[in-house]
């Protein structure tokens, strides 16, 4: 056995699970040819068949794999959805790891067309303008129909330290059952302090045109 067999073997159940817990760029053609060495779990014969994508979201996807001797079908889907919420990991870091690097849409796509992925869909902007709508009226709801709301909020930058580039800020409502109301990012040469207060300030202005409603305090460091 080798070495790297060994140190495989005594790792524990808990940190495998992290070490699984990561995303992989697989060509499809290899996984195709992975799934014709197993046995089809219903007519248990060498599977041989075909995919067929039924969903896509993103880079979110769902397929079929259909057997062809019995047509028993297996699901794949390519990532998880972010807890308590409707949209899929997978397409939330895409977004985050675009606004920490300064990336466009346009930027994306070159990047996506490099590494021979399918590009992206439009619909990920979409669901998540509609996620953070429906938020922002849970919270007014949660306040006995107030349109005023209390806000907290968080920010993130590319490098460490006094100094970054490129940063993203989130703000969140302050109920019982806190959501993420609104986030936007920036892009300049600046101290990460003051570009979080332009930030928090951006997403204030636009409360009322965007939501119908107004922050009229912020909790935050």
């Amino acid at each position: 056995m080798d070495s790297s067999s060994s140190s495989l073997s005594s790792v524990n159940i808990d940190d495998m699970d992290d070490l699984l817990d990561i995303n992989l760029i697989i060509h499809i053609k290899s996984l195709i040819s992975l799934l014709k060495q197993t046995f089809c779990s219903e007519c248990n014969h060498l599977w041989d068949g075909s995919p067929s994508i039924k969903t896509r979201n993103g880079l979110y996807m769902h397929v079929e794999f259909i057997c062809s001797n019995c047509g028993c079908i297996t699901h794949l889907y390519s990532s998880p959805q972010v807890q308590d919420g409707r949209r899929q990991e997978i397409n939330a870091r895409l977004e985050l790891g675009a606004t920490l690097c300064g990336l466009g849409y346009n930027g994306i796509i070159k990047l996506l067309g490099a590494l021979n992925l399918p590009p992206s869909t439009h619909n990920g902007n979409i669901c998540q303008e509609q996620s953070m709508i429906a938020a922002v009226e849970e919270a007014i709801a949660e306040t006995d129909g107030a349109r005023e709301l209390t806000l907290s909020g968080d920010g993130a930058w590319l490098t460490r330290g006094h100094t970054s580039v490129h940063g993203v800020s989130a703000m969140y409502s302050t109920t019982k059952h806190p959501k993420i109301l609104d986030t936007t990012w920036s892009s300049k040469k600046c101290s990460s302090g003051g570009m979080e207060k332009e930030m928090v300030h951006e997403m204030f202005c636009r409360s009322l045109a965007k939501y119908n409603t107004t922050y009229v305090s912020y909790v935050g460091d």
